[in-house]
């Protein structure tokens, strides 16, 4: 079945379309060509396959220019790959699954840097933190599964507003003490590059790490097991530390790197 989808290695050389999403930096692409975390580990993959699996392969990238592009495009061609730093167990898409997971999604609570510290996840602490602030979160996002679980558990009469990103989201919180949110990581730390001089902090205790991201692929793709083969072997590796490190830092590669 591997040599019908690829071709065996005597054979002209196979291409997998790679449909890719330019979001820094999971993948950004600039005068030298496409790059990033989600690229250099589709490099990687792809030498694993000419490597260790024999195959003769190649990769087409093709920047899309947003993330229903990339599903839409993803789906034509069996040997195609999605790269739009997916949330793996956020939405289910007809015709549409996902490779083993390749890094971890964390969501950082951030409140205004004069805000106090939730010293606990307790609610007397939550309480006494948060208990007086807005929420602010992202209508229909995994951001706003992390504020309602908040409101479950400890602030049942916690008010909560919708913006429309999260950079809105931090651009609020930084003028207004009485204000918190969930950001992802990655975005959050992307945020305070651009904008060093926002005054906000992580509010540690009440971080989650409920989601991965993945890649996309059509249903029945042999990327599935291949991938998930690589990825157990690589992930072991340095290259996978040093490609997270190269982008992310070192703090935020060991906190978010798939063990």
């Amino acid at each position: 079945m591997l040599t019908a989808l690829f071709g065996c290695v005597n054979s002209q050389t196979s291409t997998i379309t790679i449909n890719y999403l330019s979001h820094t930096p999971f993948a950004i692409k600039d005068s030298t060509g496409p790059k990033g975390i989600e690229i250099e580990i589709m490099n990687e993959y792809v030498f694993w396959l000419k490597s260790v699996k024999k195959m003769d392969v190649s990769l087409d990238y093709k920047k899309q220019e947003d993330y229903s592009s990339v599903i839409t495009e993803t789906k034509k061609d069996v040997k195609s790959i999605g790269l739009a730093a997916c949330i793996t167990s956020f939405e289910k898409i007809p015709e549409i699954e996902y490779t083993t997971a390749y890094l971890k999604n964390l969501s950082f609570c951030i409140t205004n840097g004069n805000a106090p510290d939730v010293k606990t996840k307790n609610a007397a602490d939550i309480t006494r933190a948060l208990g007086s602030m807005t929420a602010l979160t992202v209508e229909k996002s995994n951001l706003n599964t992390c504020v309602t679980e908040i409101q479950k558990m400890y602030l049942k009469e916690l008010k909560i507003n919708f913006l429309s990103s999260e950079n809105d989201i931090l651009n609020s919180i930084s003028k207004n003490v009485l204000q918190f949110g969930y950001v992802d990581a990655i975005d959050f730390w992307m945020y305070l590059k651009k904008n060093p001089n926002k005054f906000l902090k992580v509010q540690k205790s009440l971080d989650q790490t409920k989601e991965t991201f993945s890649f996309v692929i059509p249903k029945g793709s042999e990327h599935k097991k291949l991938f998930g083969e690589f990825f157990t072997t690589f992930k072991a590796g340095i290259k996978y530390r040093l490609i997270l490190e190269k982008y992310l830092g070192g703090f935020m590669a060991q906190n978010m790197a798939i063990k």
